[in-house]
C-alpha cells in the first residue's frame, strides 16, 4: 500500500512509473458509465483492488445472491479532486439505475462505490442500497456503522483491499435466507394491497358517493304528462327561481332572468354599445327608466303585480347604487360582479325557504367537491409515500383513491335534490314549457303567444319573453322576433309590432337606439340596429352582467433491472 502511494505522487508530478497509474488515468469516469459484463460483479476500473480482492469479493457477491437473490457490484473509479458524499451517493445512484441492479420489482441490489481522485488512496465511498435491500438486509444506520467501524480505520490506512473485503464480509453477515424470507413476505403483502387493497378503496369511496346520490340525492319522481296544464305558477314562484327549480341549481341563466324580470316592470333597461369599428358589442343598464306609451305602462304595471324575492331586491339594489347618475356604463358593470355571489345565496334561500329544496344546492355541491378534493389529496400523499418507498401496492392505491375522488367531484353537481313539493313545480314548469314552446313554433308574434297560451298568469309579452328565457326557451323567442320583423316588413303586420322596449340596440354609427313606442313602437329598440333581430346577441350580452373583472434506468447485463426506485439510500462518506 506504501509502494501504491509513491505511485500516485510520482503520477501526480508526470512521471508514469507503474502500469496501474496509467491504467487509472484512462480509466472511464461515469455517470454514465460502460455497460456492465454478464456474470461480473467487481469492476475495478481505478486498478487499486489485487487479483485476489477481486476474486474473493466475486465469490462473496456470487455466495449472497445464490443465498437471497439479492445483487451487489463493486465498482472503483478515478474522478476529480474534491469529490463530495452527496455527489458520489448520487454516481452511486446512477448506477444502480442505469445498470439495473437488483430484481424488479424488488429492488433488492447494493452498490459499493468507491469515487477516488488520482492519488488513489483518497475520496469517497458509498454503500448505495436499493429501498428492498434496504429494507430487508441492512438500513441505512446499520451500513453507515459498516463504513464508520470496519471500512474507514483500514482506509485511512490505505488498505483498499482490506476496506472492500471487511465491508463484503459484514454485508455478507447479513444477507440471510430469513432476511431474504421477509423481503418476500413484504413483496407479497404489498402485491396483495394493489391487487385487493386498490379495489376496495375504489369501490368503498366511489360507492360512498353512489349510495349518498341514491339516498339523498335523487330527485323525487312526480307524475308528469304533456297534455297536463295547469293556470299558474305557486304565488311565490319568481321567474329567477323557477329557473332554478327548472336547472337544478343557480346558474348565469338565473341572473339573466332576474335582470329582465326587473326590466319587464320598467325598473332596468339596457342598452347595447359597440366598440371601435363595431368589433365588440357591450351592454350598458340604465337605471332611471323613463315612462312609456299607455299600453307599455299598462303591461310594466302587471308584469309587476307578482312579487319578486330578495334575491332580485338585491340586484336591483346595488344596480341603482351603481348607476347613480341613471346609467351604468359596460366598463364599470364588473363591480356588480361582487354582488352576484350574494344573489345566488338570496335566490337559493328563497327556493329553500319555500320547501322545494332540502338546502341550497351550491352548499351540497360545495360539500362534496370538499369531499372529493381531500379524497384526491390523500391518494396523492399515498402515490408519492408508494413511489418514495416504492412499493407498487401503495402506488396501486394511490391511483385509486385519486380515481375515486375524480368520481366523487362528477357526482357532486347532481347531489342537490328537490323535494316533493319542488318536483311538482318542477312538473308545472315542464307543463308551462310545453306549451310556450308549442305555441311560439307558430306564432308570428310575442302578443300571439299571450293570446294563445290562455295561462292567467302569462298577460303581457314581456311575461312570455322572461319565461321563456328562464325555462331555456330563448332560441324559440329569438325565432317569434324574426317573424314579426318579417311580417312588418311584408306589411302583414302593423309597425306597432311588440318589440321589447327595454334593450336598446345600437345604430350603425355605434350610438344607442332609440327607446321606441314599447309594445307598440314598432320597428325600434331591438330591431334598431340592423335588419334582423338580434336576440341572440341580446342574450350573449347581457349575459356578461355580473363578470367578476379579469386579473391580470434501464437493466445491464447481469443485472434484473432492480433501481434505486426513489426510495433507497447512500451511506459512507470520505477518506
Amino acid at each position: 500500500m506504501r509502494t501504491r502511494t509513491v505511485q500516485a505522487l510520482a503520477a501526480g508530478l508526470g512521471l508514469l512509473l507503474a502500469p496501474a497509474v496509467a491504467f487509472a488515468a484512462d480509466a472511464p469516469s461515469g455517470p454514465p458509465f460502460p455497460d456492465p459484463v454478464e456474470g461480473q460483479a467487481v469492476y475495478d476500473h481505478a486498478g487499486v483492488f489485487s487479483a485476489e480482492t477481486i476474486a474473493s469479493a466475486e465469490a462473496t457477491i456470487d455466495a449472497i445472491e445464490t443465498r437471497t437473490g439479492a445483487e451487489v457490484v463493486v465498482y472503483s473509479q478515478v474522478v476529480g479532486y474534491g469529490v463530495s458524499e452527496g455527489e458520489a451517493e448520487t454516481h452511486a445512484r446512477a448506477l444502480m439505475d442505469q445498470w439495473g441492479v437488483g430484481r424488479k420489482g424488488f429492488d433488492d441490489g447494493l452498490v459499493i462505490l468507491f469515487d477516488l481522485d488520482p492519488s488513489l488512496v483518497h475520496g469517497q465511498v458509498q454503500l448505495y442500497a436499493g429501498p428492498g435491500y434496504r429494507a430487508a438486509f441492512l438500513t441505512n444506520q446499520e451500513r453507515q456503522e459498516i463504513f464508520d467501524e470496519q471500512m474507514l480505520p483500514l482506509l485511512r490506512d490505505e488498505d483498499l483491499d482490506g476496506a472492500l473485503l471487511t465491508g463484503l464480509r459484514h454485508v455478507a453477515g447479513n444477507a440471510t435466507p430469513e432476511h431474504a424470507g421477509r423481503l418476500q413476505s413484504a413483496r407479497q403483502l404489498d402485491a396483495g394491497l394493489g391487487l385487493v387493497g386498490a379495489p376496495i378503496a375504489f369501490l368503498l369511496l366511489a360507492g360512498w358517493a353512489v349510495q349518498s346520490w341514491w339516498r339523498y340525492g335523487r330527485d323525487p319522481e312526480y307524475l308528469d304528462s304533456p297534455s297536463i296544464h295547469l293556470p299558474a305558477p305557486p304565488p311565490d314562484l319568481t321567474a329567477a327561481s323557477g329557473s332554478l327549480v327548472w336547472d337544478g341549481r343557480v346558474s348565469r341563466r338565473s341572473l339573466t332572468t332576474a335582470l329582465l324580470d326587473l326590466a319587464s316592470r320598467g325598473l332596468l333597461a339596457f342598452r347595447e354599445e359597440k366598440g371601435l369599428l363595431g368589433l365588440r358589442t357591450t351592454v350598458g343598464i340604465e337605471t332611471h327608466v323613463a315612462d312609456a306609451d299607455p299600453v307599455t305602462e299598462a303591461h310594466r304595471v302587471r308584469n309587476g303585480r307578482r312579487p319578486i324575492s330578495k334575491a332580485e331586491h338585491h340586484a336591483l339594489s346595488r344596480l341603482q347604487s351603481l348607476g347613480k347618475t341613471g346609467y351604468i356604463k359596460p366598463e364599470r358593470l364588473p363591480e356588480f360582479g361582487s354582488a352576484v355571489g350574494t344573489f345566488n345565496q338570496r335566490l337559493e334561500n328563497h327556493v329553500v325557504r319555500q320547501g322545494w329544496f332540502k338546502e341550497r344546492p351550491t352548499k351540497v355541491v360545495g360539500r362534496w367537491i370538499t369531499r372529493a378534493f381531500v379524497v384526491g389529496v390523500l391518494g396523492v400523499v399515498v402515490l408519492v409515500i408508494g413511489f418514495n418507498l416504492p412499493s407498487a401496492g401503495l402506488l396501486t392505491v394511490g391511483g385509486a383513491m385519486v380515481a375515486a375522488g375524480i368520481v366523487i367531484g362528477l357526482f357532486a353537481r347532481s347531489m342537490p335534490a328537490v323535494t316533493m313539493p319542488g318536483a311538482m313545480i318542477r312538473a308545472m314548469l315542464a307543463a308551462y314549457r310545453r306549451t310556450l314552446h308549442k305555441t311560439m313554433a307558430q306564432a308570428r308574434s310575442m302578443q300571439q303567444v299571450v293570446d294563445e297560451a290562455r295561462l292567467d298568469w302569462l298577460e303581457t309579452p314581456d311575461q312570455a319573453v322572461v319565461w321563456g328565457l328562464a325555462l331555456g326557451l330563448e332560441k324559440d323567442v329569438e325565432r317569434v322576433l324574426a317573424r314579426t320583423l318579417d311580417d312588418v316588413r311584408a306589411g302583414a303586420a302593423t309597425a306597432s309590432a311588440y318589440v321589447p322596449t327595454w334593450y336598446h340596440g345600437a345604430s350603425s354609427d355605434g350610438s344607442a337606439g332609440s327607446t321606441g313606442g314599447g309594445s307598440g313602437g314598432g320597428a325600434s329598440g331591438l330591431f334598431s340596429s340592423g335588419s334582423l333581430p338580434n336576440f341572440g346577441g341580446m342574450m350573449g350580452a347581457l349575459g356578461t352582467i355580473g363578470n367578476s373583472p379579469s386579473s391580470s434506468g434501464s437493466g445491464g447485463g447481469g443485472f434484473s433491472g432492480g433501481s434505486s426506485g426513489g426510495g433507497g439510500g447512500g451511506a459512507g462518506g470520505g477518506f
